[in-house]
């Protein structure tokens, strides 16, 4: 695809100044599916029994499944999704680039609804902890796709699982991408099989945006790297290798599924690819300058840290007990198997201290070992005040409102401490939808005249 056919559809992207929450994506849904050439069908249910609906567009050979908020923290997709079928449906004579396109607009509906609180404040990463949702791994859709692995069996899948995989049986897609995006790393694709075609022409596009590729995997120490800023597709398999030579103790523990696109690439082949766009920057991310800190120090102060606050977590939500009546039930049950699953990471990470070897670690290693992991521990204070709050409006005891007001105190206190330490910036929503539309044109129209 040339430069110029790019931004043909680019340039037209809006100025967006705040996420849209579903209602409002919906509104614009419905019209997008009045207009000529658009199909808009039922394929399923949601988690709360809603029906869950996908769009379909164009009559070619080739056939797309492009899938937002897959997390339900992640409503950029929403946008994505929205913007670009509503330009395909408006220009016709591009004849849908080649391909036929599935839309799902919102896959985990009930859970963008419980994160709209932030979607007006996103540079406030206090507001953002406080009104953040993100449904524990076992209850993800795309961690609870069926498998069968050595003497592993998972079989607990979501609704919105069982709607995709219908899909995926049915239509046999030739390319599925799941529109993720990360919070606070450099942006980083997930590949199924190497396509040494994109990497330069992706390069080039998301520097022109402004947004670095990462060079290290940042979700999984196992991470292998395709090329710079490019990983292979990792999945449940690639978990339970790694733990049986890192850590076995944790594998009776281990509660997950499949990912979507595991899946995908065993039953339906094709190819697939996520482009994570990072929603903050920070310059620190790039500095390799050797720093005055020792690994195995690293760690260790890490495992302090997360262990003093998961304590405090704990204490919160044993006080909150004779109360549970009054919470919101989804909040208070979120928030105790994120304890949960704490508490086994935590005693995997102890586990390996034992094994580390030290080392000298760069700035940006040393950056992301503790402003990146004091972000996570952020949130999950979020969640602990999430459910004090549920029960103070109910008129929850004053001790109650105390306990919520203490917590607050305690997130703003990290925040501040966060964005001071990590001088984060706020990725323009536009340059976000522009990076993904964009990843996706440009690796559709590579494997548009690919025989394998």
């Amino acid at each position: 695809m040339e430069i110029s056919d790019l931004n043909k559809i680019l340039n037209e992207i809006p100025t967006y100044t705040r996420f849209l929450n579903v209602n409002e994506i919906d509104n614009l849904v419905n019209l997008i599916a009045e207009m000529p050439g658009v199909k808009y069908k039922d394929i399923g249910k949601t988690v709360d029994d809603k029906p869950l609906k996908m769009l379909d567009i164009g009559d070619n050979t080739k056939t797309a499944l492009i899938i937002g908020v897959p997390h339900s923290d992640e409503p950029l997709g929403s946008l994505v999704v929205t913007y670009f079928a509503r330009w395909l449906a408006n220009h016709p004579e591009e004849n849908c680039f080649g391909w036929r396109w599935l839309f799902i607009p919102i896959l985990e509906r009930r859970g963008m609804k419980l994160n709209e609180g932030w979607f007006n404040m996103a540079e406030s990463i206090a507001a953002m902890a406080k009104s953040s949702f993100r449904e524990p791994t076992e209850d993800q859709y795309e961690w609870t796709f069926p498998i069968e692995y050595d003497d592993f069996q998972w079989t607990q899948s979501r609704p919105e699982t069982l709607a995709i995989k219908d899909i995926l049986e049915k239509e046999k897609p030739d390319l599925l991408c799941n529109l993720h995006h990360s919070g606070f790393t450099n942006g980083y694709y997930y590949l199924s099989k190497e396509l040494p075609e994109v990497y330069d022409k992706l390069r080039n596009f998301t520097s022109s945006l402004n947004i670095p590729l990462s060079d290290t995997a940042p979700d999984v120490p196992f991470g292998k790297m395709i090329s710079p800023g490019f990983y292979q597709m990792y999945g449940l398999k690639d978990y339970i290798k790694y733990y049986k030579e890192k850590d076995p103790l944790i594998l009776p523990a281990l509660r997950r599924g499949a990912c979507s696109d595991e899946w995908y690439l065993k039953n339906i082949g094709g190819y697939s690819f996520n482009c994570e766009v990072p929603m903050y920057l920070s310059h620190k991310l790039k500095d390799k300058n050797p720093s005055k800190k020792s690994y195995k120090k690293m760690i260790e102060d890490r495992y302090k840290r997360k262990k003093s606050r998961l304590d405090y977590s704990i204490k919160i939500i044993d006080k909150l007990k004779d109360y549970e009546n009054m919470a919101d039930s989804l909040l208070y049950n979120l928030a105790k198997k994120h304890i949960a699953n704490a508490h086994l990471s935590l005693e995997h990470e102890k586990r390996l201290l034992e094994k580390t070897e030290d080392r000298t670690i760069t700035k940006a290693e040393k950056f992301e070992n503790s402003v990146l992991e004091d972000i996570f521990d952020l949130f999950f204070l979020g969640q602990i005040w999430r459910v004090a709050e549920s029960i103070c409006v109910k008129g929850g005891a004053p001790k109650i409102c105390r306990i919520m007001e203490l917590s607050d105190l305690e997130i703003k206190g990290l925040a501040k401490s966060v964005q001071e330490r990590g001088a984060f910036y706020q990725v323009p929503i536009r340059n976000s939808v522009k990076m993904q539309l964009g990843s996706i044109l440009i690796i559709a129209d590579v494997l548009k005249n690919k025989k394998d």
